[in-house]
């Protein structure tokens, strides 16, 4: 199960407190399970902090399951019920991604974790989040994971060309043949495909043709999802940031965004491609900031840095938070 992190901040941009949870999502788990998370976890932070509820001058909470326009207000509505805060807003995860890699109040993100989103944020407040119009074979590190057994699975079929994704694949899961592999998959007798993306990475930057193939059939579907976004809102012109957020890109990822970023620049060529430096949760904090008015001054922005270091919520010690003025970089 994914962890849900609950933080609580000062008006000042000091990070007081950190809470983890097992995620719990309402259109999964049902709601009464998924309110009942965010009761005690809440509570635990504030606990931590040591903070009254009262004390709260929003809640600005980013969750996986809010995809429909009904689902926000039927979420606000529930936590609303818990007491803790009156003013509550419900964004979907993606959008809080975005702002852990950039200042600025629009661009894009692209998650590639476990499973996938893709999210735009336009200078007028519009947003598009993919949700479930996101490709399933776009999903994130699984879908990569997939593809990369499917091109194995193709190769032994002769309808690929040989690749070392085989005996990489054969040697981490301790299986004899690719048969043996193909059964294994789809009895569900793989442990984890967790460790699969890394080693794609790795051959296709030492030349494998396939690991390549793969890599740039996976990044050229992400480009297409950040350019429709862009276009869709008008934003293709603009000079903005593009985040990256997901474990995918916290590991050897660089070559994956390096690729999406050589497709989508022609499209959107004042594009700045970022590796968000933050967990999600900063970011909601950064739009709960701006939500009630606070502007991100240098000093807010380096009581930010050292709360996020301090609870170990920076992603990527590398990891650039991206102003306007920053250079375009895939960090």
């Amino acid at each position: 199960m994914v962890e849900a992190q609950y933080l609580v901040a000062d008006l000042d941009g000091t990070l007081r407190a950190l809470a983890l949870a097992p995620g719990a999502c309402h259109s999964v788990h049902g709601m009464e399970r998924a309110m009942a998370m965010v009761r005690t976890a809440s509570a635990d932070a504030l606990r931590g902090a040591g903070v009254e509820p009262t004390a709260l001058a929003v809640i600005y909470a980013g969750l996986t399951g809010a995809d429909w326009p009904d689902e926000y207000e039927a979420l606000a509505r529930e936590v609303r019920a818990l007491g803790l805060c009156e003013r509550v807003v419900i964004k979907n995860d993606s959008i809080i991604a975005l702002r852990g890699g950039t200042y600025e109040a629009f661009g894009a993100v692209l998650i590639c974790g476990t499973g996938g989103n893709c999210a735009i944020c336009a200078p007028d407040g519009r947003e598009f989040v993919y949700g479930y119009f996101h490709d399933q074979d776009l999903q994130g590190g699984g879908a990569l994971a997939v593809r990369t057994l499917n091109a194995v699975f193709r190769a032994a079929t002769g309808r690929e060309a040989e690749t070392r994704l085989t005996e990489a694949l054969l040697a981490l899961y301790g299986q004899p043949t690719v048969a043996a592999l193909c059964e294994a998959y789809f009895a569900n007798r793989l442990p984890n495909l967790a460790p699969i993306p890394p080693l794609l990475f790795k051959l296709a930057r030492e030349g494998d043709g396939v690991a390549r193939k793969v890599v740039g059939a996976f990044a050229e579907g992400c480009a297409e999802l950040l350019t429709a976004g862009l276009r869709r809102l008008h934003m293709c012109p603009l000079e903005l940031d593009v985040v990256f957020s997901g474990s995918v890109f916290k590991g050897d990822g660089s070559l994956l965004a390096a690729e999406i970023a050589e497709r989508v620049r022609p499209v959107a060529p004042g594009a700045r491609f970022v590796n968000a430096r933050y967990e999600p949760v900063v970011g909601a904090v950064l739009l709960g900031l701006q939500h009630l008015g606070v502007g991100s001054d240098p000093a807010l922005r380096d009581r930010i840095e050292a709360g996020a270091r301090r609870l170990g919520l920076l992603r990527l010690e590398a990891g650039a938070l991206a102003p306007a003025t920053d250079a375009p970089t895939v960090a």
